[in-house]
């Protein structure tokens, strides 16, 4: 079952409409559509939020578990939710950024210099070697 449709389905088993969780939420009711649709997923704080309303672990409700048993918060599990949470974001921005003109990207490099400066500056930097990864571009071919 995709998230979208484990939170439809967690929705109406509570008798919830999209406006009543949106309101539930803070968020408009078209931003629950897009999730039940499968066009974007809620953020880490969101979907600690719907764990909270339907007392459902967040894994159960991103669709990566059938434990439908309410959640036992664990730091080791919120701390590998994060990171997942971290990782598709990251994931989402590199592909919107490899879409962007040169403009773009360059408006959004002087963003991420002058957050980083600040951040260092206020030393709030996270530790360098916290955070790891790769990732990997590649051009459909068959749009060419």
């Amino acid at each position: 079952m995709t998230m979208g449709e484990r939170i439809k389905a967690l929705r109406k088993e509570y008798g919830m409409t999209q406006l009543a969780l949106a309101n539930a939420l803070g968020i408009t009711k078209g931003t629950v559509s897009t999730w039940e649709n499968n066009s974007r997923t809620p953020g880490f704080e969101t979907l600690s939020k719907l764990s909270d309303i339907f007392q459902r672990s967040i894994e159960y409700i991103m669709g990566k578990s059938d434990d439908a048993t309410p959640p036992v918060w664990d730091e080791s599990v919120m701390d590998e939710l994060a990171l997942s949470q971290v990782e598709d974001d990251l994931t989402e921005y590199a592909l919107k950024y490899a879409r962007l003109d040169q403009f773009g990207r360059e408006a959004v490099e002087a963003i991420i210099r002058a957050e980083y400066n600040r951040c260092r500056n206020q030393d709030e930097l996270a530790p360098a070697g916290k955070y790891f990864g790769r990732i990997s571009v590649r051009r459909d071919m068959n749009e060419e």
